[in-house]
């Protein structure tokens, strides 16, 4: 909800009274901004410098004249580049010399994975009014979690008058963000943002103009937030792969509430929330290995669920997803809720800590089996070992990697040893089109790395078949899953063409006889001229691999022979009579030929 109790929804209908127009006081437009705050505008670092003066116009405000403003160097944060290339920060706060009211103010708003359409409102050239353009969340960029933007259409793409304009969720109707950049360059397809929680991560004074559920507890950042500590860095690099993304998405471990684990854990999940990694705490932590640093945005929740019922576990994924009106009663009432997480664009990532110690743990592993079954990345988190910690170890991980695996090797079998031989044995038979020759070829070609796979697979230790190592099981399913289809695609035009020469074969076989018994039997030049026709065609017809268009032609033309020849010969009405028939037969042999795929071919040869 904004401030004025009005939902951004309504407000795409006409010009929101927290959208700012950003000039220099001589008139020209530098970008947009949003009306946090009486006397605060939030922008673009690259829109705005520190000590100058600037005009801020409110086009949803009628009658209010533009305000003078300036920006304070505490509160101007530039863009810059990590070493890696990737942009961080570029953020600002205009201070304006006369406040306005409270009523005209918005809010932003904290929204987990990006996962749907969004709008955007800002001053293209030449038009000072403004306007909305419509775009779809794609993903984090970056350690600083920049998200891209693709517009609905070429026309939509963010212009430079868009920079530091807000960002509208349509599912939750909130501020979400603002406009930073746009992709240099002339074929540039994207623009970005910097979400809510990366803005607090760089200017945390905007936590009072800030709504929405936090992604960490209390409890699980109060360890990491100073340099003390004894990192455990097997552990902590094993975190940060899960937060990379890498490896089975569900990691199951065992964490007592005290000591090296306990705070190593506490680290990787503050340093992987977009809000809570700061300058401070990554300095604090810039001796460590590097691989044992996650990345900014690494998870949507981090959760101690000591005590919580399944309903509020999932009412607290709701409500960083965005999700409205998904208010459960319990696990068992509830069985559209995993689905409805599961359906989302970009799967949600959760930690959950204390599972074993929730108030319904049973039921809450129940619910995360479904979601972890429909794609969510869970990290679970149990205080002892044994029982219900090694349980799901086997049913969220080790089971599933199995079976996989098994999976796998099941295509494997029906790629080398059926689909493999059944396109020797059609190509032996028919020769692909000419333009079909590649696709056979990479079909082939797919079927021999399969079978190198298949060793590879049989031979390889059993440490790259675990969790750890799921990537690699995830490429191969890929891969075979492409092989697969490239197979099958191949498979089914060989088949497209062998029934067309049986159809051929048997219209030029039954034609033959016809025509022998129609013709007068001293014409002896004609039947062996037609024989001969014959011949040809169904040589080329039975000789494998069939040469499909060469047989083709032949066919067609020893049955247009048959045809123009025993029309000419009939005398009198018989003659006409036969003509009108053979004719209709004709007209047939025309049908057959459309329902073969091949009109162009028969339209030329009839003529």
């Amino acid at each position: 909800m904004t401030r004025t109790g009005e939902r951004a929804v309504k407000s795409r209908l006409r010009t929101p009274s927290w959208v700012a127009r950003i000039e220099v006081p001589d008139g020209g437009v530098l970008g947009a901004g949003v009306l946090l705050a009486p006397d605060r505008v939030l922008t673009a670092a690259h829109v705005v410098t520190p000590g100058r003066p600037y005009v801020v116009h409110f086009v949803g405000i009628p009658g209010v004249p533009g305000v003078a403003a300036t920006v304070r160097p505490d509160e101007h944060v530039p863009q810059r580049k990590d070493a890696f290339g990737d942009r961080s920060g570029d953020l600002a706060l205009l201070r304006l010399e006369r406040p306005l009211s409270a009523a005209h103010t918005t809010r932003l708003y904290r929204l987990a994975s990006p996962h749907g359409p969004v709008s955007m409102y800002g001053f293209p050239d030449g038009d000072d009014g403004g306007r909305w353009h419509g775009a779809t969340l794609v993903a984090a960029r970056g350690r600083d979690s920049q998200v891209q933007l693709r517009p609905h259409s070429p026309g939509e793409l963010a212009a430079p008058g868009f920079s530091g304009g807000g960002v509208v969720d349509h599912g939750t109707d909130e501020v979400i963000g603002i406009v930073l950049s746009v992709d240099e360059g002339g074929d540039s397809t994207f623009s970005y943002m910097s979400p809510a929680e990366t803005i607090l991560s760089h200017l945390p004074q905007a936590a009072a103009w800030t709504e929405g559920t936090e992604a960490v507890d209390p409890a699980l950042r109060t360890a990491s937030t100073g340099a003390t500590g004894r990192l455990d860095v097997p552990f902590a690099t094993e975190l940060a792969r899960w937060f990379r993304g890498e490896g089975w998405p569900v990691l199951v471990t065992v964490v007592p509430a005290d000591g090296e684990r306990a705070w190593t854990l506490a680290r990787a999940i503050t340093l992987a929330d977009r809000e809570l990694r700061t300058q401070h705490n990554t300095s604090a932590f810039r001796h460590d290995p590097p691989e044992t640093v996650p990345p900014a945005g690494g998870h949507d929740l981090a959760l101690d669920v000591t005590n919580m019922t399944t309903h509020q576990i999932l009412d607290r994924f709701a409500g960083r997803l965005g999700i409205r009106g998904a208010s459960v009663p319990g696990a068992a009432d509830a069985p559209d809720m995993p689905e409805r997480l599961g359906a989302l664009r970009v799967p949600p990532s959760a930690v959950l800590v204390g599972v074993d110690r929730s108030a319904e743990p049973d039921a809450l592993l129940e619910v995360l089996d479904r979601l972890a079954r429909r794609g969510v990345r869970l990290l679970l988190v149990f205080r002892r070992d044994g029982g219900r910690a090694e349980a799901a170890e086997e049913s969220f991980v080790r089971a599933p990697v199995r079976e996989r695996w098994h999976r796998l090797h099941r295509e494997i079998v029906v790629i080398v040893d059926e689909l493999g031989p059944a396109l020797d044995a059609r190509r032996d038979r028919v020769l692909p089109e000419p333009g079909g020759r590649p696709l056979l070829e990479q079909a082939r070609a797919g079927v021999r790395r399969t079978r190198m796979l298949r060793a590879w697979i049989a031979h390889t230790p059993d440490r790259e078949r675990q969790p750890h190592a799921a990537d690699t099981l995830f490429a191969f399913e890929d891969a075979v899953t492409r092989r697969k289809r490239r197979l099958e695609r191949a498979l089914a035009a060989l088949d497209a063409r062998l029934r067309r020469r049986d159809e051929l074969l048997g219209r030029v076989t039954a034609a033959w006889p016809l025509y022998r018994d129609r013709v007068p039997a001293p014409d002896q030049a004609r039947t062996l001229t037609a024989y001969t026709l014959y011949e040809e065609a169904l040589t080329l017809l039975r000789h494998p691999p069939c040469d499909l268009e060469a047989a083709e032609t032949a066919a067609r033309g020893f049955m247009e022979f048959c045809s123009g020849d025993t029309a000419e010969d009939e005398p009198g009405d018989e003659r006409g009579h036969r003509r009108g028939h053979r004719r209709g037969d004709r007209r047939g042999d025309r049908r057959g030929d459309q329902e073969g795929d091949e009109p162009g071919d028969e339209k030329g040869g009839g003529r």
